[in-house]
């Protein structure tokens, strides 16, 4: 498919589920409002207000400008009930305050507020707003992203998460140089978190980037399993929890589908429910044709279940390969445990090839399946002469590269 542009917020949301990011941004459905994302609107809005005064006489607004900007643009989508945004507006005074009281000293017109970027990348328009850029005491610049995150997020995330790279490519793009502070101000907590980033982490990123747009362009949507499952818009046409009763049973506290919806179950084969009705071989014996029909029944019943196990493991396994290609990580952790994810090469020899070679040297039959082993021990043997070694490596030519699963806990015994 041709993609024409991404952001920030698409690669983002492609990381966590690529079916996700084809229901939003291909296929255009419908989402339902979120408080969340009113509030931290909201809060925006305000503080652009704030930073947005006349610089030819830059006096900061009054608190009480600022709280009443905060009423004039306050969004209600999303709220449940009339006590939680109110419980929400209250919040958004206090954090508003505090950023008052916080950055009322060091007070300063931005160089930019709000500041619109496009940038030409792989043939894709890489678009975002930038909150707030700083114009440092010393000529730097520094990128300034406000969140309203109840809490931080692990430092692990916060040192790959693609938004600041991206603004760093914005900033070199707008101004023509590089910012020496990246910043995301988490406003509910009150923590700014700076950071910069080097030539190394912009081509990661960039790479990163080149194999979300590649994935999209080809079409590859597999749904992917995380944690926010249950607060996704697209919970009831999700085909990995169609029939999964626990999530969806979050996903309706959390608003995302009417209550009503939990109750469409799958029926769930467990194997102390068939072992229940199963008959065992030695019971059926005693006990004659009868109960061997069942037996037999009970054979093919489950050999349709094995079919169909070993069917949806292939399709997790590749939605597994699928997030590691996207993330370039090669261990991902889930409740259970731990999955790690390496390289496998196969090599094929070319038959035609090996046999004009190793006949004439009567060493064909040594090696008559082109067996990869055997081959290896000849190459491996001292009386074979370096000619016939590089001969039988030009017959050489297809490898083959796969990737195989196993249990983080596995890495210990290697």
């Amino acid at each position: 498919m041709k993609l024409k542009k991404l952001s920030y917020s698409a690669i983002s949301t492609y990381q966590k589920c690529p079916l996700s990011y084809k229901y939003l941004y291909v296929d255009r459905l419908p989402t339902k409002p979120s408080h969340y994302l009113s509030f931290g609107n909201s809060i925006h809005s305000a503080l652009e207000f704030f930073y947005r005064v006349d610089k030819d006489k830059p006096e900061p607004y009054s608190l009480e400008e600022l709280l009443g900007k905060l009423d004039r643009v306050w969004l209600t989508e999303g709220y449940e009930s009339a006590a939680l945004e109110q419980e929400y507006k209250d919040k958004g005074r206090m954090i508003l305050s505090r950023f008052y009281s916080d950055n009322l000293p060091s007070f300063a017109v931005p160089l930019a507020i709000e500041e619109r970027f496009y940038l030409d990348f792989d043939g894709v328009k890489l678009s975002g707003v930038i909150d707030r850029v700083d114009r440092l005491s010393n000529g730097d610049i520094e990128i300034i992203d406000y969140k309203t995150n109840a809490k931080l997020p692990p430092k692990t995330k916060l040192h790959s998460d693609l938004q600041l790279p991206i603004y760093h490519m914005a900033a070199e793009a707008l101004y023509g140089v590089a910012p020496k502070k990246l910043t995301l101000y988490f406003l509910v907590p009150n923590e700014k978190v700076s950071t910069r980033k080097t030539k190394t982490d912009i081509t990661k990123a960039q790479a990163t980037i080149h194999t979300v747009a590649e994935n999209i362009r080809d079409e590859k949507f597999a749904p992917f399993k995380n944690p926010l499952c249950a607060w996704c818009d697209f919970i009831e046409i999700c085909p990995l929890h169609a029939n999964d009763p626990v999530i969806l049973a979050k996903a309706a506290k959390n608003g995302k589908i009417s209550g009503n919806k939990t109750a469409v179950t799958a029926t769930t084969k467990t194997p102390e429910r068939e072992a229940s009705k199963s008959v065992s071989a030695t019971e059926a014996l005693k006990k004659g044709a009868t109960e061997i029909e069942k037996v037999v029944d009970d054979y093919f019943e489950l050999v349709e279940q094995i079919d169909t196990g070993r069917a949806r493991l292939a399709e997790l396994q590749q939605v597994i390969h699928n997030y590691c290609e996207t993330n370039g990580v090669t261990s991902i952790k889930g409740e259970r445990g731990g999955l790690g994810r390496r390289a496998r090469r196969t090599v094929h020899y070319n038959v035609d090839k090996l046999r004009a070679l190793l006949e004439p040297r009567g060493l064909w039959d040594n090696v008559i399946d082109v067996n990869s082993r055997l081959l290896k021990e000849l190459l491996d043997d001292p009386a074979s002469q370096d000619e016939l070694r590089k001969l039988i490596g030009a017959a050489k030519e297809v490898e083959e590269v796969s990737y195989v699963l196993y249990r983080k806990d596995e890495l210990a015994a290697e």
